[in-house]
């Protein structure tokens, strides 16, 4: 279990490399090529370099999905009470339901988003370069709602925030925040990229 404002890096006994974010459970199930399993579960946020090999395929078992591979670099953003988001850097993945009825087989800078009401949905060629910057310690949001980046900035800095005007809750914003950026920092960006304030 990763807690709030950390991350960590993982190599697995079969050469797949997992960085987690803040707030991420994270459970190897098995891992053993002799026995053709490698799977793990996660609720929260990894990014994977997973191993090739593709005698023995790779699961990933988040809350709402499961994401099957040989060997690719993707990250899977599955917090709980927040929609799920499969992106995928390189390679090929497939992701399906829990109940396997929807499925969904993913191609270079393609996404997937799923919450209970609106399904699995694949977006192609949607996704940003940036997908994997939050393992260095930085912090990209493009065209997100000061919503969602409040909960993102919530985990890294483990604080709590509380935006005061209830109309910039669905302002969207574009910025960048380096590894080295204090709370504060953070904070004096947004407030500099919008016309009133938090």
């Amino acid at each position: 279990m990763v807690p709030k404002g950390q991350r960590v890096s993982l190599l697995l006994s079969d050469g797949t490399t997992v960085w987690l974010n803040a707030e991420s459970p994270f459970f190897l199930i098995r891992l053993s090529s002799t026995e053709k399993y490698r799977t793990v579960t996660l609720e929260g946020e990894g990014y994977f370099e997973v191993a090739h090999n593709p005698k023995c395929p790779f699961t990933v078992k988040l809350p709402m999905l499961n994401i099957r591979v040989l060997g690719t670099k993707f990250n899977a953003k599955a917090y709980l009470d927040e929609p799920s988001w499969i992106t995928l850097k390189e390679g090929s993945v497939e992701v399906s339901t829990l109940d396997d009825r929807s499925k969904e087989r993913m191609s270079p800078n393609d996404q997937v988003y799923y919450t209970v009401s609106d399904g699995l949905v694949l977006i192609r060629n949607s996704a940003q370069a940036n997908v994997d910057s939050w393992t260095t310690g930085d912090l990209r949001f493009d065209n997100k709602t000061l919503k969602e980046m409040a909960k993102v900035i919530e985990r890294r800095y483990d604080v709590k925030i509380r935006i005061m005007d209830s109309s910039l809750v669905e302002e969207y914003f574009t910025c960048h925040f380096r590894k080295d950026l204090t709370i504060a920092q953070a904070i004096g960006i947004v407030e500099r990229n919008q016309t009133g304030g938090l």
